[in-house]
């Protein structure tokens, strides 16, 4: 209505009022859409979910200390431990593997823990973290030493 009586002094006495008016209204219509379409709905709680994202610097950090940490513990020690915590075999398949007794395997896996979780609480890593260069994700490398454990078993069997 404001928009018609602004406009009154183009309204021509004698025309259709209701056609004039419906002009209006398509015409302020028409306006809005083009606007809105430049525009899209704020939904907060989208907005919430979508913007922010936890930070995961710190998993990556600790994860390659947990790499730089496990290449402190001796490799018999680092392939048990790395078959059951990567490679999620069981007990029996990993003195398969390694070609030892279950008894072994069990024994080494717990020694690994330990050796694993005394250097990473003494700070005491290999090498500093500068000097130990990772490309590409964490966990890739985790199943690059799983690969390199399955290929070093696959020689071993060649070889007998």
């Amino acid at each position: 209505m404001l928009r018609a009586w602004a406009a009154r002094d183009r309204y021509s006495a004698g025309t259709n009022f209701k056609a004039w008016i419906f002009t209006i209204l398509r015409n302020h219509f028409y306006s809005e859409m083009r606007r809105a379409r430049f525009q899209g709905e704020y939904d907060e709680f989208a907005a919430e979910s979508i913007l922010r994202t936890p930070a995961t610097q710190e998993r990556a950090v600790e994860l390659a200390d947990v790499l730089r940490a496990l290449r402190a513990i001796p490799e018999t020690y680092r392939e048990a431990l790395i078959l059951v915590a990567a490679g999620h075999l069981s007990y029996e398949e990993i003195a398969g593997i390694c070609g030892v007794a279950l008894g072994t395997v069990k024994s080494r896996i717990c020694r690994a823990r330990a050796m694993l979780s005394q250097v990473i609480e003494s700070g005491q890593l290999p090498d500093s973290r500068h000097d130990f260069v990772r490309t590409g994700e964490t966990i890739d490398a985790f199943f690059a030493e799983l690969v390199k454990i399955a290929n070093t078993d696959e020689l071993a069997s060649l070889a007998a």
